[in-house]
């Protein structure tokens, strides 16, 4: 059994004797050395922004894809949205050639002239006319040779 309690070691010999020293002697103190600058904590740079979805060219060509398939998909079903009743119409054309046959008529016309009556206001107005035609003709001329042709 320990004499001195559960704490203290167990020594040999006599409780009385004076206490004998554990260590040697201490070392001489040393200079101290210059300390080290001190440490400041500083607050991390924030992160670069993160690039945008559309900047991965995988997203855009799924987007692309993605697009394609809803048009097809709307496509289709506004083609087929007026099928409730449907008909249908068959058409055949048949071509058919026939020789072709040249016909040449000859036409003859004969006219008669059969003069009324004289009239004398008619003859009048005929004489009248051929004298303006006749005084035309002659202003037309001139025209032409004043123009050199």
């Amino acid at each position: 059994m320990n004499p001195g309690g559960p704490d203290q070691p167990d020594y040999p010999g006599d409780p009385t004797e004076p206490t004998r020293p554990l260590r040697g002697p201490v070392p001489p103190r040393q200079p101290l050395r210059p300390a080290a600058p001190p440490v400041v904590e500083r607050v991390p740079p924030p992160l670069p922004p993160e690039e945008p979805w559309w900047g991965n060219p995988w997203a855009a060509v799924l987007v692309c894809i993605v697009v394609l398939l809803l048009g097809g998909v709307v496509g289709y079903a506004i083609g087929h949205s007026g099928r409730s009743t449907e008909a249908r119409t068959a058409t055949s054309t048949t071509t058919v050639t026939h020789p072709q046959v040249e016909v040449r008529t000859q036409t003859v016309t004969s006219t008669t002239v059969t003069q009324a009556p004289p009239n004398a206001a008619n003859e009048q107005k005929r004489v009248e006319a051929e004298a303006e035609v006749k005084k035309l003709e002659r202003e037309n001329e001139e025209l032409r040779k004043a123009e050199g042709g």
